[in-house]
């Protein structure tokens, strides 16, 4: 995003960064490959997949439950989100006291899971290690039904596991939108469109990246993290004659003769 809109302020990646390995540039973020723990976390918070040159954690489980051997830094809470729904983990086998930031890392979710009415998950205790004496290689019987796995990243493959709710929503200051279509034109996702004489929102769509606020003239509007079902927002606007230009605009206020470039020439130098 950087490379296409400077003024962007997007530091998702920069702030979840345990060792601050990231560091936002004016085109693309740079990571220092020697600082790196390759703990995926700034994968799973990116809103446009910008880094591709990562790979998440590969994790254990057994039926819905991960199993050891756990990373000594625990996941971020979106990552334990997409294990959630794309892979039904709804608990995680392992000795609290061995790993406290797990515990924590659980304990987020399940904030997270009750904001959106889903099942929170359990930590169970690690069973005893027993030996299967019946197999010629001592196969632990723990081992049986083991796993290995990755999921999907990004905050774009979250709304779609996520489809029901939403975790961003518009606000737009009616009085000062000029509905120029600039938030539209840059909205990678298609979350914002304008056609047919209106403005629409789809908060399904929005992965909260910000590019329309950034690229909008007036500050008009802003995206605000907020879990709800899913809506639609649809801002009819008003197709008018510039009394100045004569040139069609839109507007929201039905009250307004001049197109906003005119606007702003309060000496009426556009004046036909």
């Amino acid at each position: 995003m950087h490379k296409l809109l400077p003024r962007h302020d997007c530091q998702a990646c920069v702030a979840v960064c345990p060792v601050q390995a990231i560091t936002a540039t004016d085109t693309a973020p740079t990571l220092n490959a020697a600082e790196c723990l390759h703990c995926g976390r700034c994968l799973f918070v990116c809103p446009t997949d910008a880094l591709d040159h990562l790979q998440p954690e590969t994790r254990r489980f057994r039926a819905s439950t991960l199993v050891a051997p756990f990373s000594t830094l625990e996941p971020f809470v979106d990552e334990l989100l997409m294990w959630h729904q794309q892979v039904g983990i709804r608990a995680v086998e392992m000795d609290i006291e061995t790993f406290p930031g797990w515990v924590r890392a659980v304990a987020a979710l399940n904030i997270r899971l009750r904001e959106l009415n889903i099942p929170v998950w359990q930590i169970l205790p690690p069973p005893k290690k027993t030996i299967n004496t019946a197999r010629r290689h001592f196969i632990k019987a723990s081992e049986v039904g083991v796993q290995s796995a990755t999921v999907p990243t990004g905050r774009r493959a979250r709304r779609q596991a996520f489809f029901v709710v939403s975790e961003y929503q518009l606000s737009l200051d009616h009085a000062q939108c000029t509905v120029c279509g600039a938030c539209s034109r840059v909205c990678g996702e298609k979350a914002l469109r304008l056609s047919d004489g209106a403005l629409t929102f789809w908060s399904s769509s929005c992965t909260g990246c910000n590019s329309c606020a950034v690229v909008c003239p007036v500050n008009a509007l802003r995206i605000d993290e907020q879990v709800s079902e899913n809506r639609e927002l649809r801002f009819s606007s008003i197709q008018k004659s510039c009394r100045c230009c004569q040139r069609e605009f839109y507007t929201f206020d039905p009250e307004t003769e001049r197109c906003a470039v005119c606007q702003r020439h309060i000496y009426g130098m556009r004046e036909a």
